[in-house]
C-alpha cells in the first residue's frame, strides 16, 4: 500500500512537471517564431521579457506580498493535479511566460551574435540565415512605416524623422551578447539635422520611391527646423526655415507635385500662400535688383560658370571681360564738377543690360564722347577701356553681346521680377529639362549665381535646397561640387537627387567631388549600378568562415575563420531593395528603413505650426562686407489656430504609395 502511494506520489510530480515544461516550450517557441519572422533586434525582444515581468508584479501588488506570485504558482500545480488543466496553467503562467520570455530573450541574442561571428556549421545554412534576417527586416519596417510615423522627433533637440528603421551596420566589431543585450532599441529611421546641412546626395532608379523620399524630407526638415526656430531659448536658434525645391525634370507632372506640396504648406502647416511660389509660372525672381559688386560676379558667373582661366589666352579674354562688366554695372549717375563719378546707375533689367553694349552709349554713362576727333572728357581711363574692348580681330564687346544675348534670351523673363529668395517660406522651381534643357542649364546657373550671393549675406535663414534629378543640368557647367564647399557656413545645405552614378555630374571627377564634399552622406534607394558609390562609404570588418567536409559531402566541426573587410554597402544589397526602402550611409554607419508614404493619413497628422503666419522684422547686425538684413522671426504671442482645413488630396506621384507586403 504505501508502494502504490509512493508510486502515486512521483506520478503527479512528473506529471505537473511535464505540463510546466510543456507550457514553458510552448510559450519558447512562439516568442522565438514571433521574432524570427518579424526581424525583431535582441533589444526590442528584451523590451519585451521586461514587460512580461509586469505579470508577477501585477500579482504581488493585488495580493500585496512579494510572495504572491510563487503562491499563485504553487495553487496552479494543486488545480493540475485537481483535474482543472486550464485554471492551472493560467495560475502557473504568472512564472512561467516571464521566465520563457527570458530564456527566448538569451536563445535569439546567442543565435544573432553566432550568425555575425562564427556561424553555423553549415556555411550555406549562415547565408542563407543572414540573408533571410536582413529580408523580414525590411518587410517589417515596410508594414510599420504605413502607421504612425510623426514627421519630428520633438523634445528639446528634435530631428527629423523618414520611416522606420530596419536595421544598423557599422565598421565597428561585432557586439557581443551583452551589448546586444544592452543596446538601444529604435524603430523610428532619424535624419540628424545636422546631416541636412552637412549636404546629402540621394541615388535611386526609376520607381524606388526617390519622390516620395524627397516629399516626405523636405516635410520632415521644415517641421523640426520651425520647432527649433521656436524655442528661443536655444543658444544657436535655427533661422526661419527657407525650402528650395529646384526640379531640373519639368514637364506636368513637376507642376502638379509643386501644386500637391503647396497645398500640404498652405492647408496643412498654415504657411502662408503668397510665402509659396513655383517659379516661373507664378513667381519671377529679381536678378537685377542686388549690389554692384554682387551684380558684377553674378553676370560674370553665369558666362564662365565660376571656372578660373589656365592658359595666357584665357586669362586675356576674361579681363578683358571683366572690364566690360564693369564699365555696364558700375556706371556712375552723375558727375561732380571735377569729372568724379557720383552715386550709382546699374541696370535694372536685362534689356536695358543688353543696350549697354554699344561704345557711344557707354561713353555717354561714363560722362565722355566716344570719337577720336573730340577730346575725351569722362571720367579718366575709361576711354581706354572700351578701345580695348574693340580691339583686336575680334572684339570682346561683340562676342560679349551676343553671348549674353543668347543666355538672356534662353533664361526667359523669370529673371526679370521683383522678388528674391528671403520672399518665401517655400520656393518651388520648375525647370524644363526635358524639353528645353538648354534653358534648363541656364536656368540652373542663374539660380546658383543668386544662391551664391545670398550665402554672403547675413540673411538670417536657415535654408535647404533640394536639386530633383539633377542628371537633366549635370552634364554642363553645374559646379555643385564648390557649392557645397561654400554653402555650409552660410546655414545654406543641399540635397543632389539623381537616379544613378552617372547622373551626379558630367564626369567621375565632377561626380567624385559632389559626393565626397557632402559630409551627410548618401541615401540610397534601388539601384543598379551602385558600386562606385558604394565604395565611398568604405568597409566593415567580417569573418570569413570554411568547413572541413567529410567524405565530400557532410560538414565537420573544424574549420578556419579570418577577418577581413567587407563592403558597408554591399551593391548586391541594394539591387534587392523594394519600392520605399532606403539606407542611409554616413560616417562609417548606414541604416536600412522603409520611408513613410506621404498618404492621406500621413499628411492628416499635420497640424498649422504655431506661429507660422505671425511674422515681425527683427534686424541683424550687418557684416563689415556686406549690407544690413533683416530676419523673419515668428511671434511668440501667437496661438495656433483651432481647427485645421481638411486636405482634399494626397501626392499625386507614381512613386507615392510603395512598400513589401
Amino acid at each position: 500500500m504505501l508502494d502504490k502511494l509512493s508510486s502515486l506520489h512521483i506520478g503527479d510530480i512528473l506529471h505537473v512537471i511535464g505540463i510546466i515544461a510543456a507550457t514553458w516550450l510552448a510559450v519558447l517557441i512562439l516568442v522565438l517564431v514571433a521574432a524570427t519572422v518579424f526581424g525583431w533586434s535582441p533589444a526590442r525582444l528584451r523590451n519585451w521579457s521586461v514587460g512580461s515581468l509586469l505579470i508577477p508584479s501585477v500579482a504581488m501588488l493585488t495580493d500585496v506580498g512579494w510572495t504572491a506570485p510563487i503562491l499563485q504558482f504553487h495553487g496552479g500545480t494543486a488545480e493540475v493535479l485537481h483535474g482543472t488543466l486550464s485554471n492551472g496553467i493560467s495560475s502557473m503562467a504568472v512564472l512561467i511566460v516571464p521566465a520563457a520570455w527570458i530564456a527566448a530573450t538569451a536563445l535569439y541574442t546567442h543565435k544573432r551574435v553566432k550568425l555575425a561571428t562564427t556561424g553555423y556549421q553549415n556555411a550555406a545554412h549562415t547565408e542563407r540565415a543572414v540573408w533571410a534576417h536582413t529580408q523580414r527586416q525590411l518587410r517589417s519596417a515596410g508594414r510599420m512605416s504605413r502607421h504612425g510615423v510623426p514627421f519630428t522627433t520633438g523634445g528639446l533637440n528634435p530631428q527629423p524623422v523618414l520611416g522606420r528603421l530596419a536595421s544598423e551596420d557599422s565598421s565597428a566589431p561585432p557586439k557581443s551578447m551583452l551589448r546586444e543585450l544592452f543596446g538601444r532599441n529604435e524603430s523610428l529611421l532619424v535624419m540628424p539635422l545636422i546631416k541636412f546641412a552637412e549636404h546629402l546626395i540621394s541615388v535611386g532608379n526609376t520607381g524606388s520611391g526617390k519622390t516620395t523620399l524627397m516629399f516626405r524630407a523636405i516635410l520632415s526638415w521644415y517641421v523640426t527646423v520651425w520647432t527649433r526656430h521656436g524655442q528661443w531659448w536655444r543658444t544657436n536658434r535655427q533661422g526661419r526655415p527657407l525650402a528650395i525645391i529646384v526640379d531640373c525634370n519639368g514637364g506636368p507632372k513637376s507642376v502638379d507635385a509643386a501644386e500637391a506640396l503647396r497645398d500640404v504648406f498652405v492647408s496643412r502647416l498654415g504657411v502662408p500662400a503668397d510665402r509659396f511660389g513655383i517659379f516661373p509660372r507664378d513667381v519671377q525672381l529679381d536678378l537685377w535688383n542686388m549690389d554692384r559688386d554682387d551684380m558684377r560676379v553674378v553676370l560674370g558667373s553665369m558666362i564662365s560658370g565660376g571656372n578660373t582661366p589656365t592658359t595666357d589666352t584665357e586669362k586675356y579674354f576674361h579681363e578683358i571681360r571683366e572690364t566690360l562688366i564693369h564699365l555696364i554695372v558700375d556706371a556712375p549717375k552723375e558727375f561732380d564738377a571735377d569729372r568724379t563719378p557720383i552715386g550709382e546707375n546699374p541696370p535694372r533689367d536685362g534689356i536695358e543690360f543688353l543696350s549697354r553694349f554699344e561704345p557711344n552709349k557707354l561713353a555717354r554713362l561714363w560722362g565722355g564722347v566716344f570719337d577720336a576727333r573730340v577730346p575725351w572728357g569722362g571720367a579718366p581711363g575709361v576711354d581706354l577701356e572700351i578701345g580695348s574692348l574693340l580691339a583686336g580681330k575680334q572684339p570682346v564687346l561683340h562676342s560679349a553681346r551676343a553671348e549674353f544675348g543668347n543666355l538672356l534670351r534662353v533664361i526667359g523673363a523669370g529673371f526679370d521680377g521683383a522678388t528674391t529668395f528671403t520672399d518665401f517660406d517655400v520656393l518651388y522651381c520648375v525647370l524644363e529639362g526635358t524639353s528645353q534643357p538648354d534653358r534648363a542649364r541656364a536656368q540652373f546657373g542663374a539660380l546658383g549665381c543668386m544662391l551664391e550671393q545670398l550665402a554672403t549675406k547675413q540673411h538670417g535663414r536657415t535654408c535647404q535646397v533640394f536639386f530633383d534629378e539633377f542628371s537633366a543640368v549635370s552634364d554642363g557647367k553645374s559646379r555643385a561640387a564648390a557649392w557645397v564647399q561654400r554653402f555650409r557656413k552660410a546655414s545654406i545645405g543641399t540635397v543632389w537627387f539623381a537616379q544613378n552614378w552617372i547622373g551626379l555630374g558630367p564626369d567621375d571627377d565632377n561626380r567624385e567631388s559632389l559626393v565626397d564634399a557632402g559630409a551627410g552622406g548618401a541615401l540610397l534607394a534601388r539601384q543598379e549600378g551602385g558600386d562606385k558609390l558604394c565604395k565611398k562609404f568604405g568597409t566593415k570588418r567580417g569573418f570569413e568562415l570554411s568547413r572541413k567536409l567529410i567524405r565530400g559531402a557532410a560538414h565537420g566541426d573544424e574549420g578556419n575563420m579570418q577577418a577581413h573587410d567587407g563592403w558597408l554597402v554591399d551593391p548586391n544589397r541594394l539591387r534587392t531593395l523594394s519600392k520605399g526602402d532606403i539606407a542611409h550611409a554616413s560616417a562609417g554607419r548606414v541604416r536600412w528603413g522603409h520611408i513613410t508614404p506621404l498618404d492621406h493619413a500621413a499628411l492628416a497628422a499635420l497640424r498649422p505650426l504655431v506661429g507660422i503666419e505671425a511674422m515681425e522684422t527683427r534686424p541683424v547686425q550687418p557684416q563689415t562686407s556686406a549690407p544690413s538684413a533683416a530676419e523673419n522671426v515668428i511671434d511668440l504671442a501667437y496661438r495656433r489656430k483651432s481647427g485645421s482645413p481638411e486636405f482634399e488630396k494626397p501626392f499625386n506621384t507614381d512613386e507615392q504609395e510603395g512598400g513589401r507586403s
